[in-house]
């Protein structure tokens, strides 16, 4: 065997499925919902505030997908993994910018409805 034929049989082929691409893209519509509350107010109020009913679970999709093809491209030499790696941070974000504010008013609400 050559040295060629050797570095083939050890570069597994690129995954034409889940290259991150569909992480990134419902990572980026969470992370854009979240500035909709803070449209004009000539926007009907639905579409300022439906969209927020999204980001999380959008977010949550886009941190699984991004986790999944970061687990498939594992051991391909030649795979791009920028796009699943954005994804998830950005995904992350989406889940952790409600959280903290949900919680973050809660704690608020409690602590001067009790004084």
């Amino acid at each position: 065997m050559t040295q060629q034929q050797e570095e083939r049989e050890c570069q597994a082929p690129v995954s034409a499925g889940r290259n991150g691409t569909c992480s990134l893209l419902l990572a980026v519509a969470a992370t854009v919902m979240l500035g909709c509350p803070w449209l004009p107010s000539a926007v009907p109020n639905w579409i300022r505030f439906f969209p927020v009913y999204l980001v999380v679970p959008l977010g949550i999709c886009a941190v699984v997908s991004g986790l999944g093809a970061l687990r498939d491209m594992r051991g391909q030499i030649v795979a791009a993994r920028g796009r699943a790696r954005t994804g998830v941070a950005l995904g992350s974000v989406a889940i952790a910018v409600p959280t903290v504010t949900v919680v973050g008013g809660l704690v608020v609400l409690q602590v001067f409805t009790y004084r």
